[in-house]
Formats: structure tokens, C-alpha cells, sequence
């Protein structure tokens, strides 16, 4: 996608987003109300009385703030509670739920709704017709409410919880990778070997968030230049750490215009940073490890996930559309190394984890053949970890007997 559309989405996941664009579109519905009033015969079958109206209005304004603020604080608890068991890198994963948005999104509009409809009958603007279609759009909304209401009951019972953060980072990882599927080279060509060139550093300190592929494919097709990418997705970018590589003559403002199509910011994100997800996996694993928590279930929950990701992940590149751009593809030993290290790490002295963990490895390097050597290196660590750790010789034998590769 291009840098607008990039930043685009990112504004849209925002927490506020949502129910910024109800709020407006519940002022906008009044506001359709009292412009259509004009389109309608005055004289009706019936009449309905403004303190009809306004009394469901005034309920809905009375309740839906309570329900509104209520809401909002059980987001907030479920992101404390979420850091402080899995890992604060899921946070984004529960700000950016849909479902939640969605229906903080109608309480808060709603009460918006009801508080502009209240002004507009108390200031005497609607006529007959004009209450008839306000009287209409309330029942709607109350529709709405309650729809929000019940599926919000639903989602209360899960979100923030364990089990649905390391479901939410593995829905997102395995996202990632349908962006950067097969050996991760995002439409260009291989880079293989040391890239030479012009280095081009980023203007700004943080990690490469996304890059305009399209602008850099334009840039190098217009001035005949050929671009090794050295910061994918997720890389750490430094006044001293280059971007690019820039084969070709540059003009002035052509380091300028190139590091631009790099966006940086200071945290890493999902969209197309599949590592990134791993680590945030490997972390809720590893936290789980630690002594304060002692939840091996957990850790055999996320080497569960992790191995399902990487399995799954698509195994054709995408199409060649960037044919003067070079990128390195995602290294195997890289991928086991964010996944499973950590976990071998703190999950060293613990048999359960370990069998598990090596039972997923063995999986990995039957099923995935260019993940079969970094899978074995992998399996080496966790056992020459898992006997330094483990003192009884029954849990040894066992890690060594499951270790042994057919």
C-alpha cells in the first residue's frame, strides 16, 4: 500500500476513531431528520406529541453515558490487565479490536444522538412530520443498543483474558505473513551477497513501520537506478544505520525523496512485520515462564500458535512488481530464533514446555523443508539448554529420547 493509505489505516485502528465517525453520523441523522421533515405532508394519519419523543431520548441520554464510561473503563482494565500478564506489545492488539470499537462506538453515539434530538424538540424545530421521522430513527436506535448491549456482555467475558490476546497476536502474525508470504521479499527481486551502493540513512531515530515500494519502484525507474533495501519492515533505523543502498547517480534531493518513502516510528507494528508477531508470542511464552506467574499451560498454548503460524504461513513469494528493488528474504534461523528461543530460555527446567516445544520443531522441520536445518539448530539449543537446567535423570532421558530426529 502507499504511505497515505499506510498512515490512513493506522488513524482508523486509533481508539478514537470509531466513535468519532458515530458521533457524526448521529448528529448528521438529526439533522437528515429535520431536512426531510420538509419533504413530508404536515397533515398525517397521526400526530405525535414532542414529550413522546423526548422522553425516550431523555432515557437513552440518562442511561447511555453510565453505560458509555462503564464500558470504557472495562477497556481500560482489560489493557492493564493484558500488559501485566502477556506483554504490553499486545496492547495494540486490543485497542485495535473491531467488536469493542464497535460497540463503544454506539453507546457513545447514541447518547450523542439523544442529547442533539432533546435540544432540537426542546428548541421547537421539528414539525409534525419532522417528529414522526425523528420517532423512527430513535426506534433504530434503540435497535442498535441493545444489539451492542448483548454482543458487549459476550465480549466482556474475553477480552483482555490470556487465551484471547496470544488468539489475537496469532491472527495478526498470520496476517503478516499473507502480506509478506514465502521468503518475505515484499514483490522484489533477491538480494543476495553484500549489497553495494550509496547508503541513504534514515532522517529520523526508531524502527521502519512501512515503505512505499511503489514510490522507490518510480524513483529508480525514473532516474535508472537499482535500490538494495537493508531495512525491511521492523528494522531499527539510525542516522547511522542505512535504509537503501543506491546503485546509480543521485541528485541532490534524491536521498531526501528516497528516505521519505520510509515510514519510522517509534515502536514496531503488525501490518507487515511478521517478526514482530513472533516476538510478541514468544514474549507472552516467556512471561508466562517466569517464577511470578509459573503458567507452563500458557507457554505450551503459544509454542502451540507459533508452531500452527509458521506451518501455515503461504509458501509461493508474491509476484515480481519492483524490479529495481532488491530485498534480502526472511532468514529461517531468524524466525526460530524470535519464536522458540525465548522460550527454551525460561522454559529451560520445565519438561512439559520442552517436550512440547521440541515435538513442534520436529513438526516444522518435516512439513516446511526450508525451515529444516534452522529447526534442528533450534532443537539442539533447547536440549543442550533443557539438560543444563533439569537435574532429575528421568527428565533428561526423556528430553534426549525426544530430541532424537527420525
Amino acid at each position: 500500500m502507499s504511505q497515505i493509505a499506510f498512515k490512513l489505516r493506522q488513524m482508523v485502528q486509533k481508539m478514537w476513531f470509531l466513535p468519532a465517525a458515530f458521533s457524526l453520523v448521529a448528529v448528521l441523522t438529526v439533522v437528515i431528520a429535520f431536512v426531510m421533515s420538509g419533504l413530508v405532508p404536515d397533515k398525517l394519519p397521526f400526530t405525535l406529541s414532542s414529550e413522546a419523543v423526548e422522553s425516550i431520548l431523555t432515557v437513552l441520554a440518562s442511561s447511555l453515558l453510565t453505560v458509555a464510561v462503564f464500558s470504557l473503563s472495562t477497556i481500560v482494565s482489560a489493557l492493564s490487565s493484558a500488559s501485566a500478564s502477556t506483554t504490553p506489545r499486545a496492547v495494540p492488539l486490543i485497542v485495535g479490536d473491531r467488536s469493542a470499537q464497535t460497540s463503544i462506538s454506539v453507546f457513545i453515539g447514541a447518547f450523542l444522538f439523544s442529547i442533539v434530538g432533546i435540544i432540537g424538540l426542546s428548541a421547537n424545530i421539528y414539525s409534525e412530520a419532522g417528529r414522526l421521522l425523528l420517532f423512527a430513527v430513535t426506534l433504530a436506535v434503540v435497535v442498535l443498543v441493545v444489539a451492542a448491549l448483548i454482543r458487549w456482555i459476550g465480549q466482556m467475558s474475553s477480552i483482555g483474558r490470556v487465551a484471547e490476546t496470544v488468539s489475537k497476536a496469532g491472527t495478526a502474525t498470520e496476517k503478516a505473513f499473507r502480506t509478506v508470504p514465502g521468503d518475505g521479499l515484499l514483490g522484489c527481486r533477491p538480494l543476495s551477497g553484500k549489497p553495494s551502493g550509496e547508503p541513504i540513512f534514515s532522517r529520523k531515530t526508531g524502527y521502519v513501520q512501512h515503505i512505499d515500494l511503489s514510490r522507490l519502484q518510480e524513483l529508480a525507474h525514473e532516474h535508472e537506478l537499482l535500490i538494495s533495501i537493508t531495512a525491511r519492515p521492523g528494522a531499527y533505523a539510525a542516522p547511522d544505520r542505512p535504509l537503501v543502498l543506491v546503485a546509480g547517480t543521485l541528485e541532490d534531493d534524491m536521498a531526501d525523496r528516497l528516505a521519505s518513502a520510509f515510514t519510522v516510528g517509534a515502536g514496531r507494528t503488525f501490518d507487515s512485520d511478521p517478526r514482530f508477531g513472533l516476538i510478541v508470542l514468544a514474549e507472552i511464552g516467556s512471561k508466562a515462564l517466569s517464577p511470578g506467574i509459573n503458567d507452563p499451560g500458557t507457554a505450551i498454548a503459544v509454542v502451540s500458535t507459533l508452531v500452527r503460524v509458521l506451518a501455515e504461513r503461504p509458501v509461493e513469494d508474491s509476484e515480481l512488481k519492483y524490479e529495481r528493488l532488491l530485498v534480502a528474504p526472511l532468514d529461517p534461523d531468524d524466525l526460530m530464533a524470535d519464536s522458540f528461543r525465548p522460550i527454551a530460555r525460561d522454559g529451560a527446567g520445565s519438561i512439559e514446555v520442552m517436550l512440547r516445544m521440541i515435538a513442534g520443531l520436529k513438526t516444522l522441520a518435516h512439513c516446511r523443508p526450508e525451515m529444516e536445518e534452522a529447526a534442528r539448530g533450534m532443537i539442539a539449543d533447547a536440549l543442550e539448554r533443557g539438560l543444563t537446567a533439569m537435574s532429575a535423570k528421568s527428565d533428561q532421558a526423556a528430553l534426549k529420547a525426544a530430541a532424537q530426529m527420525a
